[in-house]
This record gives structure tokens, C-alpha cells and sequence, in this order.
């Protein structure tokens, strides 16, 4: 995923975006004054982070979050499942844009050039 997000960077022309892998939340977000408590905790684990984020390395202002869920760990009603809906309930507070992939999903390539698109339009 990183080669590939890599890549549309470079074909989409924006010399000004860049990716870093496993962002913590904790960094990302330091002010928590628009999260409720289970989510500031979720935050502050030092644990939790986005998979990939694309970022604007003039400004250092976060574009797009991506997640890549493993299919099996991600389904409804895991724990895993619970705290991927506090990390986008977080994301969309916050104005973040995000997009996810699962590890058995196709069409990655146009899924992330089309994102790529309305984060710079």
C-alpha cells in the first residue's frame, strides 16, 4: 500500500503532498476539547494511529487518512471493528477525510487516485 499511495503521489503532479506511515492519533490530534472521554482515552493510548497519512509538507496540514483493515479482524462485532467506528467518528469531527481498504478488496488503485483528486481539487 505505502509503494502504491507513493506512486499516485508522484503521478498526480502535487509535489506538496507527502505520506507517513502509522501517524499516532496522539500526535495528530492535541486538541481533544471536541472528543468525548472514551474517545480522548482511545486517543492518548499512544497506541492508536492512522495506517497511512497524506499530508500537505508545506502547510504539515493532514489531507487524508487511509486504514487498510485486515478482513477477518476488521468484521462487525469485534473489538477491532469498535474502535475502527471511535477512529471515524474522530476523523469526521476533525474534518479529516478517510478512506479504507480491505486486505481482500480490489480496485485500490483508482479508490485512492479518485481521493487523491478531491483532496487537491
Amino acid at each position: 500500500m505505502y509503494a502504491l499511495i507513493q506512486d499516485e503521489l508522484k503521478n498526480c503532479g502535487n509535489v506538496a503532498l507527502g505520506v507517513v506511515c502509522h501517524q499516532p492519533l496522539q500526535l495528530l490530534f492535541r486538541d481533544c476539547s471536541r472528543m468525548n472521554a472514551e474517545e480522548q482515552r482511545f486517543v492518548n493510548t499512544g497506541l492508536s494511529h492512522i495506517d497511512f497519512l497524506i499530508f500537505n509538507k508545506v502547510s504539515k496540514e493532514p489531507m487524508l487518512a487511509i486504514e487498510v483493515d485486515g478482513f477477518h479482524y476488521h468484521k462487525d462485532g469485534t473489538k477491532q471493528a469498535e474502535r475502527d467506528k471511535l477512529k471515524n467518528h474522530i476523523l469526521e469531527v476533525y474534518g479529516l477525510p478517510l478512506v479504507r481498504f480491505s486486505t481482500n478488496g480490489s480496485g485500490e488503485k483508482e479508490k485512492l487516485r479518485e481521493k487523491i483528486a478531491e483532496i487537491t481539487a
